[in-house]
């Protein structure tokens, strides 16, 4: 298999990477791209088609070297037929044919696709902060939140259009509606924080209160108010924003203490740009909370790490999924 090829590429809902290599955790070209929501799918069907030339030339390759193309799609798809089911921040993605289209217009063989976490967990199981750990919790902590479920190095994937949505698990805090709590994805992704702080924003600007730590970041405009700046401002001291990464903290500790009553993984990775907050507001938290509501018997039997493989993850599962569809066709 050394002379086997593969494009994997990311789909998310504010990034695009496309990278060329073994599927052995190394690249030889990598492009990177920013999303615009507003050209919806298309936009990013565009983006990949006139990518690839210039992909294939860092990597001195011609495109019939490219044996399959590994896709991760930042959102539930049918992995049986290629489809993408939807996606929570970009429109058109809804069942749309992705694996026919990549076959058709990037003019390549094979074409496997799956989710996003999916792909990401894989690669990090395999490659990065996983290996000889099983089963492995992979938990992204982005723009939303997803996971991953891999045992025995392969992707449990469950009954239907996916599993491991953790995401989507409920979990105390404010509720949404009158009887209903929230997701965690709606209390801890990068989305939720930068929600929470321009709420404590347009509050100070409309009760003429002190200036804000934030808000002078932001060049006193909630709608630039980011994650990153309130991790920024969290690390300086500010309360509210503490206050902010506690409730986010709080709630993945309480999803994860879900999560392996039920699953029982022997690590617990966590990835994704939130993640980046760091040990002392980020990991120590959720580790002390973890250990604090865990299901008494399973107390000292996992651990929790950050992710390993960076920005590039989800690349290296795309990658590690289209070599496996020549070496293990189905």
């Amino acid at each position: 298999m050394s002379q086997f090829w593969a494009l994997g590429i990311e789909i998310g809902g504010t990034k695009l990477q496309l990278g060329i290599g073994h599927g052995d955790g190394s690249l030889v070209a990598l492009e990177r791209l920013v999303v615009d929501p507003s050209r919806g799918a298309a936009g990013i069907l565009d983006q990949i088609r006139t990518s690839v030339p210039g992909l294939l030339e860092k990597a001195n390759l011609t495109r019939r070297r490219i044996d399959a193309v590994g896709i991760g799609f930042g959102g539930p798809v049918d992995v049986r037929n290629g489809r993408t089911q939807r996606s929570f921040q970009v429109t058109g993605w809804d069942d749309f044919p992705l694996s026919a289209w990549t076959a058709e217009h990037l003019r390549v063989p094979r074409v496997v696709l799956a989710n996003d976490s999916d792909s990401a967990g894989l690669a990090e199981a395999r490659l990065g902060a996983g290996i000889d750990h099983s089963p492995l919790l992979y938990v992204n902590i982005g723009s939303g939140i997803g996971g991953a479920l891999v045992v025995d190095q392969q992707i449990y994937r469950g009954f239907g259009q996916g599993a491991t949505e953790i995401g989507h698990i409920r979990v105390p805090g404010t509720a949404s509606g009158d009887t209903c709590l929230p997701e965690l994805e709606q209390v801890a992704s990068g989305w939720a924080i930068a929600s929470a702080a321009r709420e404590i924003a347009r509050r100070k600007i409309a009760l003429e209160g002190d200036d804000w730590i934030v808000l002078t970041a932001a060049k006193r405009n909630p709608d630039l108010i980011t994650a990153a700046l309130v991790a920024e401002a969290a690390i300086a001291g500010d309360p509210n924003c503490l206050s902010i990464l506690n409730r986010a903290t709080g709630a993945i500790a309480y999803a994860l203490n879900q999560a392996i009553t039920l699953l029982a993984p022997r690590r617990i990775v966590l990835g994704g740009g939130v993640s980046l907050v760091g040990q002392e507001l980020w990991f120590d938290p959720i580790r002390r909370l973890v250990d604090r509501g865990v299901f008494e018997p399973f107390r000292g039997q996992f651990d929790v790490v950050p992710a390993a493989l960076g920005e590039e993850v989800v690349v290296h599962g795309a990658l590690l999924l289209a070599r496996e569809s020549i070496t293990q066709p189905r």
